[in-house]
Order: C-alpha cells, then sequence, then structure tokens
C-alpha cells in the first residue's frame, strides 16, 4: 500500500481521538482559548524539529515570494477552520462535527478547480459528490 495513504489514515484514526477529546475539553472552555494553546504547543514542539532541520526553513525562506504568500494564507485558513470545527464540536458535538466537515473533499476538487486548474480523475469526482451528499443528508436529518 501507498505510503500517503497508510499516513491519511493513520491521520484520520488521530484526529478521530483528538475530536473526542476536544469535545471533553470544549465542555469547559471555550474555542479561542483551546486554538491558542493548541497553537502555542504546537509551535514549541516542532520547534525542535526545526533546528533540525535548518536547511528545510532555509529553503522556504529563499522559495519565492508567492510560496511564501501561499504559506501565510494557508496559516492563516487553517487558524480559522480549527476555530470552526472547534466552535462546531463545542455546539454539536464531535461526531456531528466532523460527519459535517467531512465534506471538504468536495470543497478541496472545486477550489483545486478553480485555483490551480488541477483536473481530478471521474471517480474522485464522484466520489466527492458522495460525500458531499451522505453529509448534507445526515445535517438535514439530524
Amino acid at each position: 500500500m501507498n505510503p500517503g495513504f497508510i499516513y491519511a489514515i493513520g491521520a484520520a484514526v488521530v484526529w478521530g481521538i483528538v475530536y473526542c477529546i476536544d469535545q471533553r475539553v470544549l465542555d469547559a472552555t471555550s474555542p479561542l482559548p483551546l486554538l491558542f494553546i493548541d497553537s502555542l504547543i504546537t509551535a514549541i514542539v516542532m520547534l525542535p524539529f526545526i533546528f533540525h532541520e535548518r536547511h528545510s526553513v532555509k529553503a522556504f525562506l529563499s522559495s519565492g515570494k508567492l510560496n511564501l504568500e501561499l504559506m501565510f494564507a494557508s496559516i492563516v485558513l487553517a487558524a480559522v477552520a480549527n476555530f470552526l470545527i472547534f466552535s462546531g464540536i463545542k455546539l454539536v458535538g464531535a461526531s456531528s462535527a466532523s460527519i459535517i466537515e467531512i465534506m471538504y473533499p468536495f470543497f478541496v476538487v472545486l477550489f483545486s478547480f478553480i485555483f490551480f486548474r488541477t483536473t481530478p480523475s471521474t471517480y474522485f469526482i464522484i466520489g466527492a459528490i458522495l460525500v458531499f451528499i451522505g453529509s448534507a443528508l445526515i445535517v438535514y436529518h439530524h
């Protein structure tokens, strides 16, 4: 099996655990402090790895203005997305929020086409549409 698929499945398993923990944490706090502490701890945990791979930081910083702008946009959008999912978990619970969030592959296909003119395979489009419809059905009947 392709290691990329193994990593993606691993991420899905770990995110499942994280969402359940976040739901419990959000019972006692609001999304913004969780987002701040999450970001702070992530930065602290990642710091030794950044120092270990100094060449990667240098390569990134010299990768061009467009790449730096895209990275900034990605970081800001990831923070907004995390805040929104934390808010969703707090309001509707981890299970419902995760089912709704699973619609993101549909939007990945859409925005990849709009921004970068990528053309996904027919099977990928069908799968993304089915995920979107399935999520919409769950939301509609919940």
